[in-house]
């Protein structure tokens, strides 16, 4: 960050190591805020609409979060690319705003369904290209692949009730968070086990 003022990812982590150790942390705040998105909808049986704007809008700022905290951790290569990774928090914050603000099985299934294939894409499209040199390539590329299929089947259920809207969302949230909490906790093993065969690894 120090070595690049004019912008915090010019220099992004080196080594595959590196960025294990950069990007673990984010990685695992995301899978737990997708892990506790996707309980409720498991548990909570029948919610309101009110409910399922105000779970759904609070559950995209907080990926609003997770995608900026990730964005910093990782770094990117290219110019183009930390573009299209860097717009993917102000939509997220969009939708989670409208979402807190409309409380309507449209608003949630049109507005939740655009900002997840967006997101989704963008983390789909970032991953492609950064796969031979970030190890969370392939991570994103799942997360985009499963965020961008809740996206299109939200609409399909917009009749549904809130109920089927919250379950789809959830569902989608439950598989990344699962990908995520592995990945997170396969970065944190190889960082703590290459810190204690080499003493002096950060």
């Amino acid at each position: 960050m120090g070595a690049a003022p004019h912008d915090a990812t010019v220099q992004p982590p080196r080594t595959p190591l590196d960025q294990a150790a950069a990007v673990w942390r984010p990685l695992l705040f995301r899978a737990i805020v997708s892990a506790a998105f996707g309980a409720l909808t498991i548990f909570w049986v029948q919610p309101s609409v009110q409910v399922a704007s105000i779970a759904g809008g609070l559950y995209l700022l907080a990926l609003a979060v997770s995608a900026a905290w990730l964005e910093r951790a990782a770094g990117v290569k290219t110019g183009s690319d930390r573009w299209v990774v860097g717009i993917g928090p102000g939509f997220l914050v969009m939708g989670g705003v409208l979402n807190l603000w409309i409380h309507s099985d449209a608003m949630f299934a049109l507005v939740v369904a655009l900002v997840l294939v967006i997101s989704g894409a963008i983390d789909l499209y970032v991953g492609i290209r950064q796969r031979r040199s970030n190890v969370v390539a392939k991570d994103l590329i799942v997360v985009g692949a499963v965020g961008m299929a809740s996206g299109l089947l939200l609409p399909i259920f917009q009749d549904a009730g809130a109920h089927a809207l919250l379950g789809v969302t959830g569902g989608g949230a439950i598989i990344i968070a699962v990908v995520l909490a592995i990945a997170s906790f396969g970065y944190r093993h190889d960082v703590r086990h290459a810190a204690k065969a080499s003493p002096t690894t950060a």
